[in-house]
């Protein structure tokens, strides 16, 4: 797999992932900032899929981002996991390896 497509994987994953925390942060922290962090994070995660070929791709992004919200829940949120929830993405993060095998 050549860098960068790599990369551009992982933005796209990322900026899916700041639309996300984004809207976990909206009920303490609305305002319009917020707002247009949001809506552009995903403008831009959308333009950006729209030129990436889908697939396994997509595959990878959902992986990718279960672990970035997973870590952004726990660390800055400061959410807890139960055994349930924590198999639940070992299961996301196991077939997207699956997938890419």
């Amino acid at each position: 797999m050549k860098t960068e497509t790599l990369y551009r994987r992982f933005r796209l994953c990322g900026f899916y992932s700041i639309a996300m925390i984004a809207m976990k942060s909206w009920w303490s922290t609305p305002g319009p900032g917020l707002a247009f962090v949001l809506l552009m994070s995903l403008a831009v995660a959308v333009l950006l899929e729209i030129f990436a070929r889908l697939g396994i791709i997509y595959v990878g992004i959902l992986g990718a981002e279960v672990v970035l919200i997973g870590l952004a829940s726990f660390l800055w949120f400061g959410e807890d996991f139960s055994v349930r929830e924590i198999v639940g993405i070992a299961f996301v993060v196991l077939g997207t390896g699956l997938a890419w095998a």
